[in-house]
């Protein structure tokens, strides 16, 4: 009888454990994390703005894509604005994880002074670039798939 008991009792003991396991589950399956950046054109700067990505943003893009840093990036435009200074065009870089963009400025730093030359003519197109547009909002997301 004792021994029926302390059985019952393991048994018991047991699948609370199994059920407090179960239920500690994380319902969602991390992915890729997500820089996602609006912006705002300036009026009469579109064109400005699209020959300058074309001619820096992209290149250092498709090399960070080549050297691992991210895994893609999109562009895309807003077809619902609100109001006149809401963002009319935004981007996404996609990394791997979280722990991509540990020490992601260093790593980056070779390909940006690659494809500018040196610090003082990156700046001077970053100085003419805030006459083309302006960051509305920056955000970091991480896709999750749901168990």
């Amino acid at each position: 009888m004792k021994q029926a008991v302390r059985l019952a009792v393991v048994a018991m003991c047991a699948t609370l454990a199994l059920v407090a396991t179960a239920t500690a589950q994380v319902p969602v399956k991390e992915g890729n994390v997500e820089r996602v950046v609006l912006i705002h054109i300036n009026a009469g700067h579109g064109d400005a703005f699209w020959a300058d990505m074309k001619k820096n943003t992209i290149p250092i893009w498709e090399a960070q894509k080549a050297a691992g840093l991210i895994v893609e990036y999109q562009w895309f435009v807003n077809q619902t604005t609100s109001n006149p200074n809401d963002w009319n065009v935004g981007y996404s870089l996609t990394y791997k994880n979280m722990a991509a963009l540990d020490g992601l400025a260093d790593k980056a730093y070779d390909i940006r002074i690659k494809h500018y030359g040196d610090q003082a003519a990156e700046q001077k197109v970053v100085d003419k670039r805030v006459d083309n547009a302006h960051v509305v909002s920056s955000y970091l997301i991480r896709d999750v798939t749901i168990r």
